[in-house]
């Protein structure tokens, strides 16, 4: 486990700093979810819409909509693949995702082609401290609840 300026990140996953989502990939369904710095910086979900089971997703295209009080967010996911499935029980308590962002409150899965190919961007392993560290230094981000 990575802490950046009290913001978790399991370093067994991986990760698009620019959408603040988290990926994993088991046999080929990749679950998505938000980091937890993306949690901290929404504060608190007021829902969660994801889009319909089947829907094919182009890279850097939105898998559902997340409101936060009276704006609404667009969740982006950083590869291509088709939903298989949304966490409907996000969609029924979105403040699963506050609670449990690397667990219960994930957002969608989906069935992605060649995985080795597509998650090649991603951060990973290492790298993945110094790029947090990074984007929380250019939001000025000092940490949850400061």
């Amino acid at each position: 486990m990575i802490v950046v300026r009290g913001c978790a990140f399991p370093d067994e996953l991986s990760y698009h700093v620019g959408h603040n989502v988290w990926l994993r990939e088991e046999r080929g369904i990749v679950t998505l979810g938000a980091t937890s710095y993306g949690v901290a910086l929404a504060s608190e979900f007021v829902s969660f819409r994801p889009k319909p089971e089947g829907t094919t997703v182009a890279a850097n295209g939105s898998v559902g909509l997340i409101e936060l009080w009276k704006t609404l967010v667009s969740v982006r996911s950083p590869i291509a693949g088709t939903i298989v499935q949304g966490n409907a029980a996000a969609a029924a308590d979105p403040a699963v995702i506050n609670r449990e962002p690397y667990g219960a409150g994930w957002l969608v899965r989906l069935n992605v082609a060649d995985w080795p190919t597509v998650s090649a961007p991603l951060v990973t392993g290492a790298a993945i401290g110094p790029a947090f560290e990074a984007a929380m230094a250019l939001d000025k981000f000092e940490g949850p609840g400061k």
